[in-house]
């Protein structure tokens, strides 16, 4: 009877300790805010993707395997193509590998998940181009060198929705990603190219993070939440923000914002430091940030506020 006792105290107080334990963990996975991302759409045919080709071969990549031999054919296929043709498998199948990269990307974030039940996120590609690949350019003189670059650009626009089909947000966002590069001098000439496949698949992630983004400091809105001399610790982690990352954070008292570039990260939150020798004493916790995209003409803006000299 006393050992059934015992047994019986020792069960209630496990139980009891696996409930408590549990709690915290329930409470932080009901509180995530749950996105489902919906329709993946394109304004143009895939048909229109695959025609829409500067450098479409002559013969097939059979024919060239009957000539050159089955690696050979493959490797120069590959880089006589364009990514589009990667664009054009997936529009074919309602971009389930975007699909799957805006997800991965939204869930990345420690704030957000997703499946029904919460906001709504469709995503409509509306254009998608390149430029002229590299090309080897003339030099002048034994210490002249030459440069040229072919990029590719993708041009997507979305809508975020609440619970009621309310649109709260929504916005088209452009990413552009070098797809090849020479650079020529009189002794030397180097070029660097990336196959359509790699294309894609960066693009694809770019375009993701570039999206996740906003729409979790949309939800959630990027902040400071710590202070310590010339850093800030900021309320999300590598996932969103990368090293490297430009954040402009608002003031609390006067015009304009302070740059800081992230330095550290981790699952849940970042460190940045001030760039360059900016006053941070309008700088608070709770301050909000704006996450500034490498390509964009922001990130070239400038960093220190002008001085007039007596």
């Amino acid at each position: 009877m006393k050992l059934r006792m015992r047994l019986n105290a020792l069960i209630g107080f496990l139980a009891v300790a696996f409930t408590a334990s549990s709690l915290p963990i329930a409470a932080n996975a009901q509180g995530l805010q749950r996105v489902n991302v919906g329709t993946i759409t394109s304004t143009q045919s895939c048909t229109y993707y695959r025609n829409y080709s500067g450098s479409k071969l002559e013969y097939s990549e059979e024919y060239y395997a009957r000539v050159w031999g089955a690696a050979a054919a493959a490797r120069y296929y590959a880089a006589h193509t364009t990514w589009r043709s990667w664009v054009v498998k997936d529009c074919q199948s309602n971009f389930q590998t975007m699909r799957s990269a805006v997800e991965a990307a939204l869930a990345s974030s420690g704030r957000l998940t997703t499946g029904r039940g919460g906001y709504s996120l469709d995503i409509t590609i509306s254009d998608i181009g390149e430029t002229a690949p590299a090309r080897s350019l003339p030099v002048d003189g034994p210490d002249d060198y030459s440069t040229s670059w072919g990029t590719a650009s993708a041009t997507v626009s979305f809508t975020l929705k609440d619970a009621a089909g309310r649109s709260i947000d929504g916005g088209v966002v452009t990413k552009q990603i070098e797809m090849s590069r020479t650079i020529d001098t009189a002794d030397l000439a180097v070029r660097v190219s990336e196959p359509g496949a790699s294309v894609y698949d960066l693009m694809q992630r770019e375009v993701a993070q570039m999206i996740a983004r906003r729409i979790a400091f949309k939800i959630d809105p990027l902040r400071v939440t710590a202070i310590e001399d010339d850093l800030v610790e900021l309320n999300y982690g590598g996932a969103l923000l990368a090293v490297g990352s430009i954040v402009d954070v608002s003031k609390t008292r006067g015009i304009g914002v302070v740059r800081y570039r992230v330095i550290s990260a981790t699952g849940s939150n970042a460190a940045a430091q001030v760039d360059g020798d900016n006053d941070t004493s309008d700088i608070d916790v709770g301050n909000l940030g704006t996450f500034i995209e490498d390509d964009s003409d922001a990130a070239s803006a400038r960093r220190f506020r002008r001085k007039r000299l007596p």
